[in-house]
């Protein structure tokens, strides 16, 4: 049995960790607000004020934001995107999906919605991993068609006869997208993030990103005396309880709930390099595998620094 003197220290030492918690979380609801009343009415109505001069709801082209170099509207995400961008690339690098977590209005939005206290849903878990590949189509579509539209490819299968029919229908288009955001939003109300987890195909490029970050969160299971917290707390819907080691989910974004609502310090954060540690390392006989693997993650990582460079500094023709 630990002395009075042990048991004074550690009571101390859960102190001073509650109080960084609190604190911890009072830096990330102001951060989630100053970006919400910036950023938000920026992507929505492309402008700070009231008057609609742009964004989503009034962008010309049927895929938003894309396009903001031939575009004849004056918006501000037309003028501050290249910064945004590389603020979401140095925040992917450090941290993974932070940006999905801590300063997407869409995301902060839906986490506001899902507070409002109405009887919330729950999906069936197997659904739920049907659903959450859906993203990834929606990505590996509109990758495609960002694709085309630069002439990297001209030549991806279905792509221009997709580009016209947006072209055609672009007024349709737009309509869809509005009133497909509407909804989601409505859904947010019983569903945490409902966008998030199943349709945005931002979300599911940049979500390598959490195999490679430098701030990295571990779980010690030893510590845990389940409460289920951390799993009720998730913005996502995930289950950070049944993760051992370091936390790489490609469906995480970075919220930080699970962390500050511990009460038993069973989660942890710390920096690290590229390599990881559980890995030093099992040389299986499916090696090749996960070379493959890392492979493929690479050409997503460049992909996404490749690809928004040319939209941002060159422009779509």
């Amino acid at each position: 049995m630990p002395g009075e003197e042990e048991q004074h220290i550690i009571s101390d030492n859960n102190k001073r960790h509650q109080e960084s918690l609190v604190k911890l979380e009072s830096i990330a609801l102001v951060t989630k607000i100053i970006a919400l009343l910036t950023i938000g009415p920026i992507v929505v109505i492309g402008n700070l004020g009231i008057k609609v001069t742009g964004g989503f709801w009034a962008c010309p082209f049927p895929l938003p934001f894309i396009m903001c170099n031939v575009c004849p509207i004056f918006c501000t995400f037309g003028q501050i995107r290249s910064g945004l961008f590389l603020g979401i690339v140095g925040t992917n690098f450090l941290a993974g999906q932070a940006f999905c977590g801590f300063f997407c209005p869409g995301g902060i939005i839906q986490d506001l919605l899902f507070k409002v206290p109405l009887r919330k849903i729950t999906i069936p878990r197997r659904a739920d991993s049907v659903l959450r590949h859906i993203r990834y189509g929606v990505a590996i579509l509109v990758i495609g068609l960002v694709i085309h539209a630069t002439n990297l490819w001209v030549g991806f299968p279905l792509m221009a006869e997709l580009w016209f029919f947006l072209a055609r229908y672009g007024d349709e288009v737009r309509i869809a997208l509005i009133g497909t955001a509407i909804i989601l939003l409505g859904l947010a109300l019983f569903v945490g993030r409902s966008w998030c987890r199943y349709l945005c195909p931002f979300g599911a490029w940049i979500s390598v990103f959490n195999k490679y970050s430098l701030l990295k969160r571990r779980r010690s299971p030893g510590t845990c005396v389940s409460c289920r917290l951390c799993h009720q707390r998730c913005s996502g819907g995930l289950n950070p309880m049944g993760s051992q080691g370091t936390w790489r989910s490609l469906e995480c974004v970075r919220c930080l709930q699970c962390y500050t609502a511990c009460q038993a310090n069973v989660f942890q954060l710390h920096w690290r390099g590229w390599r990881k540690e559980e890995e030093i390392m099992k040389r299986d006989t499916k090696r090749w595998k996960s070379v493959l693997r890392r492979a493929l993650e690479v050409v997503i990582l460049m992909s996404f620094i490749v690809i928004g460079g040319m939209i941002v500094w060159q422009g779509i023709p």
